[in-house]
């Protein structure tokens, strides 16, 4: 998945108004782009939630190597995913058109169901039970169309 992120640019996240320098005047210490290469890092190696990001983001290898001065504050993390949580649609749909304009979609289509594990906290997500882990865990339904590359084009997140 991160291979493909070489075939797209993120610069267009600097077109949206959550990008934008706050009211009062200050300004972003690490750009959108750059921290969306971050997040997407962090979920293809499977961490998740502010805390888990903020910590592989201070990993010195991964902050030196997406050329930050220095790694993003779990505040800035917060800022970052509350700001995207805005605009995450127009951002999918921006990237699966580049997708299909740089030819790496084919026409092969397969459709994925699965779990996306949530906070604890997140009221809008459903209280699951695992029997084969004897546990309880919070959860959204994703589904999920892609092509035989197994790029996403569509998802939809539910309540599970």
């Amino acid at each position: 998945m991160l291979a493909l992120f070489e075939h797209l640019s993120l610069e267009f996240l600097g077109e949206f108004d959550v990008s934008a320098p706050a009211e009062t005047g200050r300004t972003r210490e690490h750009e959108p782009p750059e921290l969306m290469r971050r997040f997407l890092h962090c979920y293809c190696h499977d961490i998740y939630g502010i805390r888990p990001v903020e910590r592989e983001l201070r990993n010195t290898v991964v902050w030196l190597g997406s050329g930050f001065d220095s790694p993003p504050s779990r505040d800035a993390v917060d800022r970052f995913l509350t700001d995207l949580e805005h605009v995450v649609d127009d951002v999918f749909t921006r990237l699966v058109e580049q997708a299909a304009r740089c030819g790496l979609l084919d026409l092969t289509y397969c459709i994925d169901s699965t779990d996306v594990r949530a906070m604890p906290a997140d009221q809008d997500a459903s209280k699951c039970y695992d029997p084969t882990a004897d546990e309880y865990y919070h959860e959204y339904g994703c589904t999920i169309v892609s092509t035989g590359s197994k790029i996403p084009i569509a998802a939809e997140f539910t309540e599970s």
